[in-house]
């Protein structure tokens, strides 16, 4: 058997590379034998040293024969052309959403990941986004917009399987596309990879914060948190890109006029040993960005033994309990106050627990049974049912 997967680049650190290279491994120990479409040829010992495993990818195709860093966007819609050749196959799947390959051959079970949809990313309910911020951000999103939201239309028609990953993106997905209705399966998380993090006893009164240095999410909140709470370290650890730069330095410069580079450390590109390190020797984790989609990273803090700490808004607060949940800077700097104060092995153990409903295990589970369905409910699929994922 064969599936493709498609993702436009794995060689950014975050979330969606993350959920693509989980969404790998699963297919593989499902039987299948992994083909991955991509714009830029993945570098490999980069992502085997980032997530602590080589992907089992068997062939790659490369759109693009050399590096591009720019137009970050724009490359996903690359993955939609027409001569790409996905014969024989019996899985197609697109791990960062909205759109799929034109002429796929109606007896391939296509599945749809979507993230976010594109269209309500500049609206004024879902307002945490950089493409607002200026006319030039705005002029470079808008084309990409109106591109993507025809061909997520087109995709949406064509996939077997829609998933996405948090009832608060169902919901968005319903208001511009109110004739689907995408299941909701969670991104999981490797919990191996946090598993000495979690056994670690040596924790300091310390925040951690991991989030791409980007604008849309509102790191500036860490710094106005750490100014109310005299005594407590912050670390912000993320992926740097060069069109990034002049917003981190106005978060060193924010550090720097406050007075607080004794207590707030920042950390770009940081290596797997410094991030892990970061886990190991503090007690909270906060999230910054309200109106988080997801947010993995919350999810691997809490495997790792961290509180969670996030907005009261957006799809984070689906997976934490409302106790760590804030709405402004004051109750979250009360919330984290709190929960130092009371960190102890039971409320450690008790995160964890949660975080190990989002085990690759379920997930593998939740894609196998999704799969199953499909090829019970269609007759052109049936003819080439894998028979080996029924085992």
């Amino acid at each position: 058997m064969k599936a493709v997967v498609l993702h436009h680049t794995l060689n950014s650190r975050g979330g969606e590379s993350s959920f693509a290279i989980e969404t790998i491994n699963s297919l593989s120990k499902l039987g299948y034998d992994i083909e991955l479409i991509t714009v830029q040829k993945p570098n490999l010992e980069h992502i085997s040293n980032t997530y602590g495993k080589m992907p089992p990818i068997k062939n790659i195709k490369c759109i693009s024969p050399f590096s591009i860093n720019c137009f970050g966007i724009y490359q996903r819609l690359l993955t939609t052309i027409s001569s790409l050749k996905l014969e024989p196959s019996d899985i197609v799947i697109n791990t960062n959403g909205n759109s799929l390959p034109f002429k796929i051959p109606p007896n391939i079970l296509c599945i749809l990941y979507i993230h976010f949809p594109a269209f309500l990313q500049t609206s004024s309910e879902y307002y945490n986004n950089k493409y607002k911020k200026s006319l030039f951000w705005n002029a470079y999103f808008k084309p990409y917009q109106i591109m993507t939201h025809l061909l997520t239309k087109r995709a949406l028609k064509r996939s077997n399987i829609i998933f996405t990953n948090s009832k608060f993106t169902q919901n968005a997905i319903k208001k511009v596309y109110p004739s689907f209705d995408p299941q909701v399966i969670y991104p999981p998380v490797d919990l191996e990879r946090f598993a000495s993090c979690l056994r670690s006893k040596s924790r300091d009164n310390q925040v951690l914060v991991i989030s791409r240095f980007s604008p849309e999410k509102q790191l500036e909140k860490a710094i106005f948190i750490a100014k109310i709470l005299k005594n407590t370290k912050f670390i912000i650890i993320g992926n740097l890109l060069t069109a990034n730069q002049p917003y981190f330095k106005h978060l060193q410069k924010m550090i720097h006029d406050y007075g607080l580079t004794y207590r707030i450390k920042l950390i770009p590109n940081a290596a797997k040993d410094e991030m892990m390190n970061a886990m190991s020797t503090s007690m909270i984790y906060l999230h910054t960005m309200s109106g988080e989609h997801f947010g993995i990273s919350i999810v691997e803090a809490m495997a790792a033994g961290l509180i969670p700490v996030v907005p009261s808004y957006g799809g984070c607060s689906e997976i934490v309990p409302r106790e760590y949940q804030y709405t402004d800077i004051n109750d979250a700097s009360d919330c984290i106050s709190k929960n130092i104060e009371q960190y102890d092995n039971t409320k450690r153990q008790s995160v964890h627990a949660i975080a190990k409903q989002f085990s690759t295990d379920n997930f593998r589970r939740s894609m196998k049974h999704s799969i199953e369905q499909a090829y019970e409910n269609s007759s052109i699929l049936e003819k080439t049912r894998p028979f080996s994922i029924f085992r």
